[in-house]
Parts: C-alpha cells; structure tokens; sequence
C-alpha cells in the first residue's frame, strides 16, 4: 500500500510559483515591483514557453495572482536553477520532513551539482523555467508541500510534522 502523503512524489505546479517569488526576493534579483508582458508566452533559450493565458504587464502580486506562467519562466531565468534550489531545499523540498512514519520518500530539488552527479552532463539555462513553474525535473511529496506552504504563511519557520497519538483532551 502507498501513503500518498509521503510516498506520492508529483510536480508542484503552480504552487512552486510563491517560491520562486521568494527566491527572487530574497536574493535581491528582483523586487516586488518587477513586472513582465505576457502575451500568451515568452521565448527563452531559444525555445517558445506558452501561457494559458494573454494576461498583459503583471507585477509579482499580479503574476501570483494570476499564476501566469511567462510571469515564472522570466522570473526563474533570472533567478537561475542553483537559486531555486537554495530556496526550494530551504522550504524542504529534497529531504523528508522526518515525520514518524515509515517510507517517507524525499521528493528532488534539482540543481546543477545535482545533474552533474546523477546524469553526468551539465545543466542547461533552457531547463529552468519549467522547474520555475513548479514541473521539470522538481518533484515534491504532498506533505513536503503543505509544510513548505505552512512554513511561508507562519512567517518562515518549517516546523517538523508528528502523528498525533492522542488528544491534548484525553490527557
């Protein structure tokens, strides 16, 4: 039997996108008030990236807002994958959470030291912005997910799951 919570490992979609923005943030590649056009896609390395959506000039909230992927694919080139995945295993993606259960599995935050070891080639620049919307080569279990969310929206500290044994009630 699969415990999905942590053995299902999926692409976070659009939900990796907050990071990304955190990423950008912290390092001071961006501010808040970075805007980018989508006109239903960008290209980016030579390769032609779509959107769902025509969604003109958005700033960081707007692209959040709006999950717009071309907001995502511009912000993650700048960024750059090692970024990423700075502030991807800095939310826990990549590692378990250590909750006290068996099996758990630990997801992939790729990067370029990660490629170089695993698939003896380097990382390409092209590669980037589909980790930047949460796809690619990135994989996360669901509760690796719901801990990174949690972590952000308490102000960023990532606290380590547990079972609940019994009720603070049946003490």
């Amino acid at each position: 039997m699969l415990n999905r919570a942590i053995q299902a490992e999926q692409a976070p979609g659009s939900t990796f996108k907050p990071i990304v923005a955190l990423a950008g943030l912290s390092t001071g590649i961006v501010d808040a008030n970075f805007t980018t056009h989508c006109s239903g896609g960008v290209a980016l390395y030579g390769v032609y990236q779509h959107c769902m959506k025509h969604h003109g000039t958005l700033s960081m909230h707007g692209g959040i807002v709006q999950s717009c992927d071309v907001y995502f694919y511009t912000l993650g080139a700048k960024v750059g994958i090692d970024n990423l995945s700075f502030y991807g295993d800095l939310v826990g993606f990549g590692q378990r959470t250590g909750i006290d259960l068996p099996g758990e599995k630990t997801g992939l935050m790729p990067s370029e030291k990660w490629k170089l070891r695993t698939q003896r080639t380097k990382w390409y620049a092209g590669e980037t912005p589909s980790v930047a919307i949460g796809q690619g080569a990135l994989i996360v279990t669901p509760l690796q997910l719901a801990r990174a969310m949690g972590g952000i929206g308490v102000g960023g500290h990532w606290y380590q799951p547990h079972m609940v044994k019994r009720s603070p009630d049946q003490v």
